[in-house]
């Protein structure tokens, strides 16, 4: 009995410490949490002014500066958002009255072949009731898991790190983009698939139709991709997959694919995926560039 009460104790303070202190201590170290990114994310896309928004995955979220685009622009893209989560921002957005001229949505070879839901417990409050529909009843307990990450014992060595002084590089700028430093990843340990999810193609033909209706200029944009991933697919899957996306265009739908774009180095690269902070300035002007260009033809 005696020893069972401090157990408890430790118990009550190791999930105290988990909910309340470490999440501030980590995100002094990784820079702020899923939930704080998404927050002010929503946040900033209501009260900032724009006329392009940039929808897309991680890539888009760290690869496109809208700073360095003419045409005031907010990045409102997300780690892992698939189609089905873009078209309900969309709508969100259209729910808040935000209008705007241009969309920049992020396409690449894996981003149909999914559908998230790790992040459920904060899209559904935020989004139509018909979004919770296309996702299976979801387990309360893995829920609050998902929140806390309270049982996760590897987060307690953040605790060790508190006292260095380390310059913090990771952060969310006010204009949606996500800054993070580079990772040491030579291969991919995981290969997506190219395959798409019938899901995924509806949701992508709707947002296409969303901004059909409202007047939207679209451009599909694919960002450049490191040699070593493209060689996880084969040349006529890729090419499938361009027809697939080229049988959207028109003269309100843009295929911007810098996939296969020369002067891209391993050193643009955080990690396998997404370009470097340096590197996604770069590749910003040159979208801005084609952006205006197409822009200006067609007013």
């Amino acid at each position: 009995m005696s020893f069972a009460v401090p157990c408890i104790l430790v118990g009550i303070m190791y999930v105290l410490l988990t909910l309340f202190v470490l999440p501030k201590l980590i995100e002094k170290e990784e820079g702020p949490n899923t939930k704080s990114q998404i927050i002010h994310s929503f946040q900033n896309a209501l009260v900032r002014n724009y006329n392009l928004i940039i929808l897309g995955n991680s890539g888009t979220y760290r690869g496109i500066n809208p700073d360095i685009i003419n045409i005031p622009s907010y990045n409102f893209s997300h780690d892992n958002d698939t189609y089905n989560q873009l078209y309900y921002k969309l709508i969100w957005l259209e729910q808040k009255n935000k209008k705007f001229k241009y969309l920049v949505l992020g396409v690449d070879y894996f981003q149909f072949s999914f559908i998230s839901d790790t992040r459920n417990y904060l899209y559904s409050p935020l989004f139509d009731i018909r979004y919770s529909e296309d996702y299976p009843e979801q387990n309360c307990w893995e829920e609050f898991i998902a929140r806390t990450n309270v049982f996760n014992f590897k987060r307690v060595g953040y605790l060790l790190n508190v006292f260095k002084k380390k310059q913090n590089l990771i952060f969310q700028k006010e204009n949606g983009q996500y800054i993070r430093p580079p990772k040491e990843t030579k291969d991919m340990k995981t290969i997506v698939s190219i395959n798409r999810l019938p899901i995924q193609e509806k949701y992508f033909k709707m947002i296409l139709d969303n901004c059909s209706k409202n007047e939207i200029e679209v451009f599909l944009c694919m960002l450049p991709v490191r040699k070593k991933v493209l060689t996880n697919y084969k040349e006529s899957e890729i090419k499938e997959f361009n027809d697939f996306i080229c049988s959207y265009i028109n003269n309100g739908v843009h295929f911007l694919n810098y996939s296969f774009q020369d002067g891209w180095n391993p050193e643009d690269y955080t990690d396998m995926i997404h370009l470097n902070a340096k590197a996604a300035d770069r590749f910003s002007e040159q979208l801005n560039d084609t952006i205006n260009k197409i822009a200006n033809r067609n007013n």
